[in-house]
Formats: C-alpha cells, structure tokens, sequence
C-alpha cells in the first residue's frame, strides 16, 4: 500500500463518456495523460446497481449478498465486515471523505463502513446539483459557468484544507452532476480539470479513478440507470497506477476487487462476477452473474430469465433464451432463431446452466411475512412517483 492513497470516483459516471472507452466528444487530457502511465480494465463491473449498496461492496471487498445482516435498504449498524477504512486505520492511515451533503442521508446510514467513525474526517462540499428525478421542482436548468467555476473552487479549497499526512487515504466522490452543469454527462471537462488539480498535488502514481455505476442513456429505452443491470449500468470506468506492467486488463474484474487492488496492488482474475441491484427480500431485485462471453440476469418480481453473449451483442439487443417475439406490425409472433444469427447456439445450455447455478448458489428470499411487506412498501412508492410525476407534468 502507498502512503498516499487517492480514490476518485464519479455517480452514475458512463464509460460512454470517456475517449479511453472509445467516446470521442469530450477532451480530456489530464484522464488520457494517467491512463497511458497506468493500467486501464476494460471489463470492470460495478458490484450493485445502487450507489449505498455498491459503497458497502467496494469498501469490504464483499459482495452485498454476503451481508448477513441486510435484507433491504435501511439504516445498518456499523462494520458488519472489515473495510478499507479500518485495515488503514489500524496501520496509521490519516482517513478522508470528501462528497456533497446528500451523501450524509442517502448513502452514510445505509453503507456505515466506515471503519472508526470519529477517526474518519468528513468532509462536505457544496457540489451537487439535482437533476433527473432529483431536480428542484418547475426549475428549468441551464448552464451557468459561474456557479461552475464556484463549485469547482469549493473542492479545490477543501481539498487544500487537508493537512498533510505521512499515511494518507482520501476518498472524493463526485456526485452525478456537479453544480454548474445541467444533465448526465455534460461535466465530463469539470471532472477532468478536477482531476489535473488532484494531478498537481498528489502525483500520478498515487490516484484511482472509478465510478460506483453507471448510467444507461436511453439504451434499451431506459433513460436513467433505476436498478438495471445491464452493461451500461454495471460495467464502470477503473483506471490505476501501472500495475504489473500492463497496459490494459481485458478480463473481467468487479469493484469487490478493489480493496485488493488499493492495498496489495493485486489484480484479481475470476470466472465470473455477480452485479446485484437490491437485497434479498426487496421485491424488485434483479441479480446478473457475467462471465468472459455472457450474461444472465433474473428478474425476482416476473421470473424471466435472459441471457446475452456480451462479446457478440455488445448493447444486449438479443435475449438469447428468448424463443419467440411478437412483430407489432404485423401483430403475430415469429421465431427468433428464423430472424436473428447467431453462430454458436450450441453454447447457449452450457452458459446459461452454468450461470444460473451461480445464481441458484446465492439467492435467497424473505420470509412470506419480508416479502409481503417489501412488495406493499414498494407499490406504494412506486404510486406516490406517479402522482408526483403526473402532477409535474400538469404544472
């Protein structure tokens, strides 16, 4: 482990926006600069599509299916697992986080592994500005370089409040958009300037950079990332210091290698990751297990099950378990094998029984009382945003 540790990570932050990733719109030359001295992973997944869950997971190096202790979102008692936090603590790490006030009630009580957490400095910068579900009520946003250029000297000042230490860790996580800029996506330059001030003061060989997840786009007509796990959502930017000489990782990897790869400098290889996007007894749940070539993903609340071979159908068009799909113009159902090639069907039962049997290896429900009263709760919430999005629209 260094003695200088610096982890940045970006909400709902898409791979679609970085011209390491093959997006070409934005220019981003302190990104670039790091990623050509360090190590690119090209098929990183995310742990979890929600970002309390995916803090949880990438802090412990444990899946959130292996808390003992958690059967949906609410408040949890602290250090349940052992965290990157307390590992550096015990060793004299000075321990930072620096994110916007929201984080406080959106994120804290429902991750608390934090390891000793009156050691742990918190730092809150006004940074965040709503947009999407989030956004104020009847505001129209628009750019306002401004209140940019505020924000960006509020976490320039607080980063330079932090006095130097022999061990450091500090954490800056920048929230989905920062305030100044007006939707997903558009504060690719603002991160990337953050990004040479953090260059500039604690040097290239010392700097991670990640997301928690990602975001969707309107890929598959979804416009935001809810709790969906396909590639978009879950696989996530990560780019570090060189590591073993390499240049790229082309094998998957998942953020619960990311504790091994902060302290030990250690690339974990696997056969397979798991990307979750609730807890076991939450109705809504949806769990994918990605191997080299596919996914499988289990939808709980319907019971459908898809299959997608990731290298050959890179935007998950195609469910390969899918046998028929109705034709909305001419309103029959037609073969999917007759309309779609694919030219190697003959893997399709190996890689789908195996998948699901590292799905069956790990799921589990409620009692019928948990999934009863999830299932309400969540109707309920799903109600109460309908009206509330009605009632927008009206205004």
């Amino acid at each position: 482990m260094k003695n200088i540790c610096f982890l940045l990570s970006k909400d709902a932050f898409s791979i679609e926006n970085l011209g390491i990733y093959g997006y070409k719109y934005w220019n981003t030359p302190n990104l670039d600069e790091l990623a050509a001295k360090g190590t690119v992973f090209n098929r990183h997944y995310t742990s979890a599509a929600s970002t309390s869950m995916v803090f949880s997971s990438m802090l412990t190096g444990k899946y959130t299916h292996e808390f003992e202790k958690r059967k949906r979102y609410t408040y949890v008692e602290p250090n349940e697992k052992e965290s990157i936090f307390s590992i550096l603590q015990k060793q004299g790490y000075d321990c930072h986080i620096l994110w916007s006030i929201d984080y406080m009630s959106g994120a804290w009580p429902y991750v608390r592994e934090f390891g000793d957490e009156e050691k742990t400095k918190i730092h809150i910068v006004d940074m965040h500005q709503p947009v999407g579900i989030h956004r104020p009520k009847n505001v129209h946003l628009k750019r306002d370089d401004k209140l940019l250029e505020q924000t960006l000297q509020n976490i320039f000042n607080e980063l330079d409040s932090i006095e130097p230490a022999e061990k450091q860790f500090i954490w800056l996580h920048l929230p989905h958009v920062l305030k100044g800029r007006m939707s997903y996506g558009d504060d690719i330059d603002a991160f990337d300037e953050i990004l040479g001030f953090i260059r500039k003061k604690y040097g290239d060989d010392n700097i991670y950079i990640t997301a928690d997840h990602g975001h969707m786009n309107f890929h598959k007509n979804v416009p935001a990332y809810g709790f969906h796990v396909y590639e978009l959502t879950c696989r996530v930017p990560l780019i570090t210091p060189r590591i073993d000489g390499l240049k790229t990782v082309d094998h998957i990897t998942s953020h619960v290698d990311l504790l091994s790869l902060l302290l030990e400098n250690k690339i974990v290889k696997r056969d397979y990751v798991y990307v979750d996007s609730q807890y076991y007894a939450q109705p809504d749940r949806k769990l994918a297990v990605i191997s080299e070539r596919y996914k499988y993903i289990y939808n709980k609340r319907t019971g459908i099950e898809e299959l997608y071979d990731i290298l050959w159908d890179r935007e998950e068009r195609f469910n390969l378990l899918e046998e028929e799909r109705f034709d909305r113009d001419k309103k029959i159902l037609r073969r999917v094998s007759e309309l779609y090639y694919y030219p190697y069907r003959d893997q399709i039962p190996q890689a789908y029984e195996f998948l699901k049997s590292k799905k069956d290896e790990i799921w589990k429900v409620g009692t019928k009382r948990e999934e009863l009263e999830f299932r309400l709760r969540n109707d309920y919430t799903q109600f109460k945003r309908y009206l509330l999005a009605k009632k927008q629209v009206k205004e």
